[in-house]
């Protein structure tokens, strides 16, 4: 075989390098219709640069009619301009000749190579042997007529296969279209949803512009749940595609869009096996593994734009020859339970109550809450009434609209007469008010209605669904409001109880249950369960409750960051976890709020604020679970982190003004960090004091897991005392960062260089880079101050070496080395004139007089070897100026 048999993924730097460096004629790019073969051929023609010159031949079918029609479309005005074979060959040859005089590099680039008439391939043939011009061709797969083919046969070009779009292309490619950054949540659920198709996710991304759902918020592109509404391009794609099938291919394409997949034997019943075989070789649906092979669209975004054409008769007919060969049991499936129930509800076929509120419910599982809204809007006043309320409420709250989702969950509560209705808008009570100020108060007195309208709950052999389903809120309010004595009590009960061993209930408790153990420092114990979420949201056979998995999912991500345990982590958040596309738009911003979490606590700052900008973004818009406050409190730590003092102030002033709350955990924990952000831009003292109630509130209610961050943080900004109780905490929390903790304890309490610099390769080895980095610098100045200048020297190379690892990184311990030192009240004084702000208004915010800021500043400017407030100002913000000493003020 030869090597230019060979086929390689497409790719516009390996093909350039072929191009320019190569020692074939040039390449020959393969790819399906829709596939980017243009957007192919523009990152090529970018990467070649101003000295390559293009000349471009577009084959087309009425070209290939006309003598010569490729090659006289391009060199003469008159597209019959000559039939004489010399006349064209020498006008395409001074065009190559003309070119290659003032350029190096000269390409023909011949598209639609499968139009190409053979009149035209011989010219091209001709110039491509007889000059130093290089050939690139783009042709369709299976094209056995193109007749420059026989060059890559003949070993004389390199042939690259264009493949759909990678995730890490499709970014670039949104980038691209929309001229600016797109969050990663969006790309990757359009990625999934485009099957990397550019031509359908050009489509999706103009369908989603025209339906205002694609917005650029702060600069970054977030994309809300688009229900797969197609834009014209994707459309025409999609006609095209189903103007060529047979009416028996196009029957079974039509069906799977109204009734989702199918069993493949049913489908062979419906139709012959050459139509199966047929739409499946056009790769226009896929074959799911499994007791039973079934069937369904290889792209689920194509289904809406389909049953659009599909006329009421035609889908009554379909309805009569599926629903006879699909029993009722096989159609209770959720997916089949949405898609059968749209289906009739079309068709104008009667649909039983019960049958409307189950998909109602069913659709707000699969957080589908346009589907839901259908449903629910269907049914007038009846039994259901209630129920259905609450499921309408729920579905507008995923489509953000608190305000009218508290409204109906009212009048729901209302109208309920038992108890399973009672419970029904209990949850809806609970979703809508998630994210108020007045929570707890409104969930606490529905809780108490519910008690006494249809009595409390049990938990004994008595209990019925609805009893699991009230107490299941009860502990995840009180998980959510910090009182974990009494909801790890009321969760381990709920997870004995029989009625209670579903995936659903099973699921949403541990997650609750992990929440509180990783709290309480009981790591090891949460990662057991965390395990256990992982291996029931990822079972081969799915998991049927989205509206659940998010929030376990999240909770078991971030026990893995309180482990320490970074690639899990890193594993845990990559997009292919997560089977339904749907939870990548949903679960976007908490998705990215990890990746900062994670990045936070190892010292990754640029990462950081990487990972915040489109979580802040998404968040903004869409926060049912209220993490925005804690995605606030990290990005103000992380700006002032990367010396970005006035930004992250303009966070902190944004984080005052919201008016939500927060899960307590979460509370604590994005509030420590905001007070740590204003320690460091000036408001030492406001910031201190926080911290240190942080700190008490943890210790009293024994949440030992976030003490640890809250007291990291405390020594972060110079609070010396926080060494011993840290000790402390170290010893009681249980996981597998307890050792690192315990190691970087004891160091800074010995305060011996050497300990400090073998602790330093300990926290760099487990991923803490930058405690790391400052107990290297701890090291570095002990041994300066012990006068080990060798030792000195070997730490101050060891310091730079790391920080040259993490560019961009303010701390204050960094600042430290070999440099003189500030009071605490001079380093205060110093990051309010970096601020910009006047003697007098420093002397007003800290309430002393004009003259004493006076004095503090020539005391500074003499320590410094300073000359003026600009040059202060630029080392505060960023500069090797000192600002504390070692993380402990002199």
């Amino acid at each position: 075989m030869k090597w230019g048999n060979v086929a390689r993924r497409a790719n516009a730097e390996d093909i350039v390098r072929t191009l320019v460096h190569g020692s074939s004629r040039g390449v020959l790019i393969v790819g399906p219709r829709g596939v980017g073969k243009t957007w192919m051929l523009g990152q090529v023609h970018a990467a070649l640069g101003p000295q390559a010159a293009i000349i471009r031949l577009s084959a087309s079918k009425a070209l290939a009619g006309i003598p010569f029609g490729a090659v006289n479309a391009r060199v003469g005005s008159n597209v019959v301009r000559s039939n004489n074979y010399y006349e064209v060959l020498n006008g395409l040859m001074g065009q190559v000749q003309l070119s290659l005089e003032s350029n190096p590099h000269v390409f023909l680039m011949v598209d639609n190579a499968e139009f190409l008439d053979s009149d035209s391939a011989a010219i091209i043939l001709q110039v491509l042997m007889s000059t130093e011009c290089k050939l690139i061709i783009v042709d369709r797969p299976g094209s056995h007529d193109s007749y420059l083919r026989e060059l890559w046969r003949d070993g004389h070009l390199r042939r690259y296969e264009l493949a759909p779009l990678q995730p890490e292309d499709v970014r670039d490619f949104l980038e691209d279209i929309l001229g600016g950054k797109v969050t990663g949540a969006t790309a990757d659920y359009l990625a999934k949803r485009s099957s990397g198709n550019p031509l359908v996710l050009q489509g999706l991304v103009t369908g989603a512009q025209d339906e205002g759902s694609l917005r650029n918020i702060g600069g970054v592109w977030v994309l809300d749940h688009p229900d797969d509404r197609l834009g014209s391009e994707s459309w025409e794609y999609l006609q095209m595609d189903l103007e060529h099938l047979a009416p028996d291919s196009r029957r079974i394409v039509e069906i799977l869009a109204l009734a989702g997949q199918l069993p493949l034997d049913v489908l062979l019943d419906l139709t012959s096996s050459d139509a199966v075989d047929d739409i499946q070789q056009r790769e226009l649906v896929e074959i799911l593994p499994g007791p039973q092979l079934a069937m369904r669209l290889s792209k689920a975004v194509t289904a809406p734009a389909i049953r659009a054409t599909v006329p009421v008769g035609r889908a009554r007919q379909y309805w009569a020859d599926v629903t006879r060969l699909v029993p009722p049991a096989e159609r209770a499936t959720p997916e089949a339970t949405i898609s059968f129930t749209r289906w009739a509800l079309a068709c104008g076929l009667p649909v039983p109550e019960g049958r409307l509120l189950e998909a109602a419910t069913c659709a707000n599982q699969l957080m589908r809450p346009l589907d839901a809204l259908a449903f629910s809007n269907s049914l007038s006043l009846s039994d259901h009434s209630a129920p259905m309320l609450a499921e309408r409420a729920i579905a507008m709250v995923n489509q953000n609209e608190p305000d009218e989702a508290r409204l109906l969950a009212a009048q729901s509560f209302a109208m309920a007469e038992n108890a399973d209705d009672g419970a029904y808008a209990l949850h809806a009570v609970h979703l809508s008010h998630f994210a108020s100020v007045g929570y707890q108060a409104e969930l606490k007195a529905a809780l108490a209605a519910y008690d006494a309208r249809f009595g409390a709950p049990v938990l004994d052999g008595l209990s019925t669904p609805a009893d699991i389903a009230v107490l299941v809120i009860r502990a995840t309010m009180e998980v959510s409001t910090g009182d974990i004595a009494h909801a790890r009590e009321l969760i381990e009960a709920l997870r004995r109880h029989p009625l209670a061993d579903n995936a659903g209930h099973r699921v949403s408790l541990k997650g609750l249950h992990t929440e509180i153990l990783a709290a309480m420092g009981r790591v090891d114990l949460a990662r057991v369960l965390a395990m256990e979420i992982f291996d029931e949201l990822e079972a081969p056979t799915g998991f049927s409750r989205p509206d659940i998995s998010i929030l376990a999912y999240t909770r078991a991500v971030a026990t893995l960051i309180y482990d320490g345990a970074w690639d899990e982590v890193a594993a845990a958040l990559e997009p292919d976890t997560f089977r339904n596309a749907d939870l990548l738009l949903y679960a976007g911003g908490l998705r990215d709020l990890g990746a900062a979490m994670m990045a936070c606590r190892r010292g990754h700052i640029p990462d950081v604020l990487a990972a915040l900008e489109p979580a802040v973004g998404a968040l903004a818009e869409y926060d049912p679970w209220s993490v925005l406050p804690t995605a606030l409190g990290i990005q103000a730590y992380g700006l002032v982190m990367s010396g970005d003092i006035p930004a992250s102030q303009r966070c902190l002033t944004r984080l005052a003004a919201l008016n939500q709350r927060t899960g307590k955990f979460n509370e604590i924990e994005g509030t420590a960090y905001a007070a740590a952000a204003q320690c460091l831009t000036g408001q030492h003292d406001l910031g201190l004091a926080r911290l240190r109630s942080l700190q008490r509130e943890c210790a009293a209610n024994g949440y030992l897991g976030i003490e640890a961050t809250v007291l990291s943080l405390l020594l972060r900004v110079g609070e010396s005392s926080a060494v011993a109780r840290l000790g402390e905490v170290a010893q009681q929390v249980e996981s597998g960062s307890k050792e690192f903790f315990i190691t970087w304890v004891h160091a800074m309490e010995s305060q011996d260089p050497a300990v400090l610099d073998l602790a330093s390769t300990t926290a760099m080895d487990l991923g803490y880079e930058l405690i790391g980095v400052e107990l290297a610098a701890h090291a570095l100045r002990k041994f300066s101050d012990r006068g080990k200048v060798h030792k000195s020297r070997k730490a101050a190379s060891k310091v730079v070496a790391m920080r040259e690892q993490m560019p961009g990184l303010v701390s204050p311990v960094f600042q430290s080395i070999d440099q003189p030192k500030m009071t605490r009240r001079e380093h205060q004084i110093a990051l309010l004139v970096a601020q910009g702000e006047s003697n007098n208004s420093i002397a007003a915010r800290l309430n002393v007089s004009l003259r004493t800021i006076e004095g503090h500043l020539y005391r500074t400017f003499i320590k410094l070897d300073l000359q003026s407030r600009e040059q202060l100002a630029a080392l505060m913000n960023g500069g090797d100026t000192p600002k504390e000493s070692g993380g402990y003020y002199s």
